[in-house]
């Protein structure tokens, strides 16, 4: 199985006064407009079968820019929002797609990618920029540590892919 680990992109300030809950903060016009630029060179890397989200707002707007680049339905995934590693490779597994993107948070999609490789949500450190992707290819179904990690990349180099396909 293939899981592609999303960030979020840029959303409104944390903090900013109109939106005092942290879960209703949205993508800036900005954010929006990298993300599908983003989501262009994504497409060139990888297909998807299914898309999981956290229900948190940005989360939920950038998955919904991947489901209109790549054709395919979104569905909310709480522990996408509440950093519950273990229930998102069950949910991985259950899923039983060939491709599955997971768009979260930092720095749960950090800790995730390291579930993933070694089993344990701290025994490696990566760096995930808003926008950013990693692909991880399991050996088997999802489970921790049956993972290999085929590549991450930044935001930047996603939009320039993006633009030359």
């Amino acid at each position: 199985m293939q899981i592609c680990l999303v960030r979020h992109a840029i959303a409104v300030e944390r903090g900013s006064a109109k939106y005092v809950d942290d879960r209703a903060r949205p993508l800036t016009p900005d954010g929006r407009r990298r993300m599908r630029e983003a989501a262009l060179g994504l497409k060139e890397l990888i297909s998807l079968d299914a898309i999981l989200s956290s229900p948190v707002l940005r989360a939920k707007q950038t998955a919904e820019i991947l489901e209109d680049a790549f054709k395919v339905p979104v569905k909310a995934l709480d522990s996408l929002g509440n950093g519950n590693h273990l229930d998102v490779v069950a949910a991985c597994a259950a899923a039983r797609q060939d491709a599955v993107a997971l768009v979260g948070h930092e720095p749960w999609m950090s800790e995730l990618l390291s579930v993933l490789l070694t089993g344990e949500p701290g025994a490696m450190s990566s760096v995930f920029r808003k926008g950013a992707a990693a692909l991880v290819s399991t050996f088997g179904p999802p489970a921790p540590g049956n993972g290999s990690l085929e590549w991450l990349i930044q935001p930047g180099p996603l939009r320039r892919l993006g633009a030359k396909g």
